[in-house]
């Protein structure tokens, strides 16, 4: 019975120690691995998509989270007009579905980098924000990434310094997804 055991326990160290099955077609051989999560993120990151572009986007028009002070989770809906590099948009800011709009601004942009899928956006947001009942400033930076030809997510931080009260030195971060045209 001792031998049976310790022959099992072998044959199993042997299979778990054996390396990965490799597939053979047409005389290539590729060896299959698993990709965990945080390798294809990284991948999808790192990598550029030379089939999607952001050369001929005219509008771009997207929704999201943002982590506000004062005001914690919010939504935000901007719609934006693209001429070249130049970006012309409106933001609104609201608490949840159904709830009126907590801050609106006109913004104005500056594509830094725009390379096939990725773009990396600089830009400034003025107007009114209702929770400080005072007007905002709010520089920030943005990476999009294409996730289609016409689909994109971003992310970004941005520095809003109100004209009443405090300074504020707080970031906030945005996270959201969109369109193109």
């Amino acid at each position: 019975m001792k031998n049976k055991i310790l022959l099992l326990l072998a044959v199993a160290g042997l299979a778990v120690s054996a390396p990965a099955q490799t597939l053979t077609t047409n005389e290539t051989t590729a060896v299959q691995s698993t990709q965990t999560f945080f390798t294809s993120a990284e991948n999808y990151f790192t990598e550029i998509n030379t089939n999607f572009t952001w050369t001929n986007v005219t509008l771009e028009a997207s929704t999201g989270y943002k982590q506000v002070t004062g005001v914690n989770a919010a939504s935000v809906v901007d719609v934006q007009y693209d001429l070249g590099n130049w970006g012309a948009g409106i933001s609104a800011q609201f608490s949840g579905v159904g709830s009126p709009i907590n801050a609106l601004q006109a913004s104005g942009s500056y594509a830094l980098i725009s390379r096939y899928d990725t773009k990396l956006e600089g830009y400034i947001r003025v107007g009114y924000d209702w929770n400080v009942k005072g007007g905002v400033a709010e520089p920030g930076i943005l990476i999009k990434k294409k996730l289609t030809a016409n689909t994109f997510a971003d992310i970004g931080i941005s520095l809003p310094v109100y004209t009443v009260g405090k300074l504020n030195r707080n970031p906030t971060l945005e996270i959201a997804t969109g369109f193109t045209y």
